[in-house]
C-alpha cells in the first residue's frame, strides 16, 4: 500500500530539526520505505510504501511515531506531539442527552466498534487554502470543509471517517446489516452497484441503502451546500467483508484498503473527537446529540516476556537493557522488569494483530537499531547437505525434453470455472469449491489440466499456423477425507493438427528419455473428453499412468477447433516413481543387425500387434511402428543374432512365419 504524505502534515505530529531528505533516508533504513521525495513550493511530498501488516503506519501520525523512534538512532532529536490517543471526551464538554438517531445493528460481528454524534448549525464552505493544498498533494480532491475534514482525519490518523446529511436519513433511523443479493446502491462517485449479497450496508428508515460500508457512502445522504445537520460517525468493520466487496465492485478506495487490514479500534473515539473539534472550528458546527459508542468486545492487553540474553544471542549483537527499553517505549510498547534480564512487554493496541511472538519483538528492536549495523559474519557451521526431490528432477527433465521437441509450456491458474469444465464434459468436485471466490472464473480448484489447455488452443487459434503443441506440468487437486485436497503432479500435453500416432510418438520419445518402456492398451471405460475407440490407456508394467487419445469433436467444436486434437494426460507423480535411477547397460552387438519392414493385415489394436511381434522370435530385437492404412499396419523389425551373421534367407523365413 502506497501513501503520499506532505512534510507539513507530518510536522503536525513530529517535532524534529531533521530535514526531509534525512527523515526519508532514516525511515527507509529502519522502517517504512520512502520511494522518493518531490518538492512543491514550500512543501515536500513523501511517497511511502507501507507493508500490509503495518496499517498503523499508513497515516501522518503513524509515520511520525516511526520517525520519533528511528531518527534518534541517527543522532537526530525527535519526539511525537499532538498524540490523538491523549484525546478524551472531556474535551467535548457537556453533551446533550438525546441520541443522534435510532440505530440498529443486526450482527455485532460486522462492526467491532461504532461511534456517532450529531452536529447542527453546520456551515458548508470551502476549506482553508493550506488544507486544500496538502489534500491536493496527498492525491485527494478538496470538495468542501465537511468532506475535507473526513479526508483530513483519514490522512492524519489512518482511521476512515464518514459524514451523513442527517436530514436526508429517513425517519432518523440507521440499520446496519448484510446486503441481500440483487440490492443496489448508487455511491458518491455516481456508480450504481448491484450487490452480490453479504456486503456490509446501512439502510435508513425507508429501507433505502445509504452507505456501502467501508467502501464509499451513498449519493442519497451526501453532504451538499444546503446541509445544516451532520451525522459524523467513525467505526471499524470486519475486514473480510470489506475486502470481498471492494474487489468485486472494483472500488479500491483508501477507506477500503485501510478497513480490510484491521485498523486500531482504540483510535475510533479519538478520531471522532478530533473530527468534532475541526467541525466546530471550520464549520461553526454545534454538537446536538449525545455520543453513541458501541464497543462490545474490546481486545485484552497482550503481554510477552522478553529474555534479553536470548535477544542478544538471537541478534548476534549486544544490546543494553536501557537501549532495548528505550526503543520499545518510543514504539509505544510498555515494559516492566521481571528480573535483571527479563522484561514483560505490553503490546500497544495498534500492534495487537501483528505482534504475537518473542521473535516479533526482537524484529522490532533490531530493525530500529538498524539491520545495516549488524555484523556481516558467515555462519560458523557447514550448510547441511539436502537431497533433491526426485519428482522435481524428473519434472525438470520432462519440461526440458518436451520443449526440445517443439512444445510450448503453458502456465495456467489453478482456479477454474464450472463453465470451462462443462465444456469438456468433465465434472468438478464440490469439496474443491472456494467459499469466497473473487469471481465465477476462479471458483474451483482444477481436477484436470485438459480444459485450460483446450482454452489455450482456442486463444492461439489463427495466431499461429498449425500444428500447435502445448503442454503443462502442474498440480491437479482431488478431494480426500481430510480437510485439505490431495495435490497431484500431472502432465498433460496436447497437439492440434497432428494425428494420433505422431502424438503417441512424442509420448514414447519422452518415456524413452526418462528410461521407461510404456505399454498401451485399448481404452475400455468411457473417459471424457476422449473418444473411447480412438484412445488408449497408458501403462508401465501393471501401473496405470493415464490416457492418450483423440478429444471428442463435440468438445473441440465448443472451443472452435476444426482440426484433430490429441491429448496425453498422465499422473506424473506416479510415473516418476517408476523411473529407476540405476541404468542397465548391454554390450554392443558383435554382429550387424538386419532391418526389414513388415506389413500385417489385422483388426487387432496396434499395441497388441507390437507386443506379439516382440515375443514372436528371439532374433527380433526391436519393433518400430511406421504407419497404417485401414487394417494394414506396417512395422520395422530389427533382427540380430549374437552368435553370428544372419542370412537373408533366415530373416525371410521368420517374416513368412509371422505373416502366416
Amino acid at each position: 500500500m502506497d501513501i503520499k504524505l506532505p512534510h507539513s502534515l507530518l510536522k503536525e505530529f513530529l517535532d524534529t530539526s531533521a530535514r526531509p531528505e534525512q527523515i526519508a533516508k532514516s525511515l527507509s533504513l529502519c522502517g517504512p520505505t520512502v520511494d522518493r521525495i518531490t518538492s512543491y513550493k514550500n512543501d515536500h511530498l513523501y511517497h511511502i510504501e507501507v507493508i500490509t501488516n503495518r496499517i498503523d503506519s499508513a497515516s501522518a501520525f503513524g509515520i511520525a511515531r516511526e520517525a520519533a523512534a528511528i531518527l534518534p538512532q541517527f543522532k537526530y532529536k525527535a519526539k511525537i506531539k499532538n498524540d490523538p490517543y491523549q484525546l478524551n471526551l472531556k474535551q467535548l464538554g457537556d453533551l446533550p442527552k438525546n441520541s443522534p438517531l435510532n440505530l440498529q445493528i443486526l450482527d455485532n460481528s460486522l462492526i467491532p466498534r461504532f461511534t456517532a454524534i450529531a452536529l447542527t448549525n453546520t456551515q458548508v464552505k470551502p476549506s482553508p487554502k493550506p488544507v486544500q493544498d496538502w489534500l491536493n498533494l496527498s492525491g485527494l480532491r478538496p470538495l468542501n470543509n465537511v468532506i475535507d475534514i473526513t479526508n483530513e482525519l483519514t490522512l492524519k490518523y489512518g482511521q476512515p471517517v464518514h459524514a451523513f446529511d442527517l436530514d436526508k436519513i429517513a425517519n432518523q433511523q440507521l440499520i446496519l446489516r448484510e446486503s441481500k443479493k440483487g440490492e443496489s446502491i448508487t455511491t458518491l462517485d455516481g456508480r450504481v452497484h448491484h450487490l452480490q449479497g453479504g456486503d456490509i450496508v446501512i439502510q435508513d428508515g425507508s429501507g433505502r441503502l445509504i452507505d456501502l460500508c467501508g467502501i464509499m457512502g451513498g449519493q442519497s445522504s451526501a453532504i451538499d451546500s444546503n446541509t445544516k445537520n451532520v451525522l459524523l460517525f467513525v467505526q471499524t468493520y470486519e475486514p473480510k467483508h470489506i475486502r470481498k466487496t471492494s474487489l468485486y465492485t472494483q472500488e479500491r478506495t483508501l477507506a477500503a484498503q485501510i478497513f480490510e487490514k484491521r485498523p486500531d479500534p482504540e483510535l475510533v473515539l479519538p478520531t471522532l473527537i478530533a473530527g468534532v473539534k475541526l467541525l466546530e472550528q471550520r464549520a461553526s458546527a454545534i454538537i446536538s446529540s449525545n455520543l453513541i459508542d458501541l464497543y462490545p468486545d474490546p481486545a485484552k492487553n497482550k503481554t510477552i516476556n522478553l529474555d534479553l540474553n536470548w535477544l542478544n544471542q538471537f541478534a548476534g549483537i549486544s544490546l543494553k537493557p536501557t537501549q532495548v527499553s528505550s526503543i520499545l517505549k518510543k514504539l509505544g510498547f510498555t515494559s516492566k522488569s521481571i528480573t535483571s534480564q527479563v522484561l514483560r512487554v505490553t503490546v500497544p493496541s495498534w500492534r495487537h494483530h501483528d505482534i504475537n511472538l518473542t521473535q516479533d519483538l526482537a524484529e522490532e528492536i533490531i530493525r530500529i537499531h538498524g539491520y545495516f549495523r549488524m555484523p556481516s559474519n558467515l555462519p560458523s557451521t557447514t550448510i547441511p547437505h539436502t537431497q533433491t526431490d526426485p519428482l522435481l528432477h524428473h519434472e525438470y527433465q520432462a519440461r526440458s525434453y518436451l520443449s526440445n521437441l517443439g512444445f510450448t509450456e503453458i502456465y495456467n491458474l489453478s482456479l477454474v470455472s464450472q463453465d470451462l469444465f462443462r465444456q469438456t464434459n468433465l465434472k468438478l468436485e464440490p469439496k474443491l469449491k472456494l467459499s469466497n471466490p473473487l469471481s465465477g472464473e476462479f471458483e474451483y480448484l482444477r481436477t484436470s489440466l485438459i480444459p485450460s489447455l483446450l482454452s489455450n488452443l482456442d486463444a492461439n487459434r489463427g495466431k499461429v499456423a498449425p500444428p500447435l503443441r502445448l503442454f503443462e506440468l502442474a498440480h491437479t487437486y482431488h478431494s480426500t477425507k481430510s480437510a485439505l485436497p490431495d495435490e497431484t503432479s500431472t502432465l498433460s500435453f496436447i497437439t492440434y493438427g497432428l494425428d494420433f500416432f505422431t502424438t503417441k510418438g512424442y509420448l514414447e520419445a519422452l518415456a524413452k528419455h526418462l528410461h521407461l518402456n510404456l505399454k498401451f492398451k485399448p481404452l475400455v471405460k468411457k473417459t471424457p473428453p476422449f473418444i473411447t475407440k480412438h484412445s488408449a490407456s497408458v501403462y508401465y508394467h501393471n501401473h496405470h499412468l493415464g490416457t492418450l487419445g483423440i478429444i471428442s469433436p463435440e468438445v473441440t467444436s465448443r472451443f472452435n477447433l476444426n482440426q484433430t486434437v490429441v491429448c496425453a494426460d498422465l499422473n506424473f507423480a506416479k510415473l516418476s516413481l517408476q523411473i529407476n535411477p540405476i541404468l542397465n547397460f548391454k554390450t554392443i552387438p558383435q554382429y550387424p543387425s538386419i532391418y526389414e519392414d513388415l506389413t500385417l493385415t489385422s483388426t487387432k489394436p496396434v499395441a497388441d500387434l507390437i507386443s506379439k511381434l516382440e515375443k514372436a522370435h528371439p532374433l527380433i530385437t526391436s519393433v518400430e511402428y511406421l504407419t497404417s492404412h485401414q487394417h494394414n499396419h506396417t512395422f520395422r523389425l530389427e533382427f540380430n543374432d549374437p552368435k553370428g551373421n544372419l542370412t537373408q534367407a533366415k530373416v525371410t523365413q521368420i517374416k513368412n512365419n509371422l505373416k502366416s
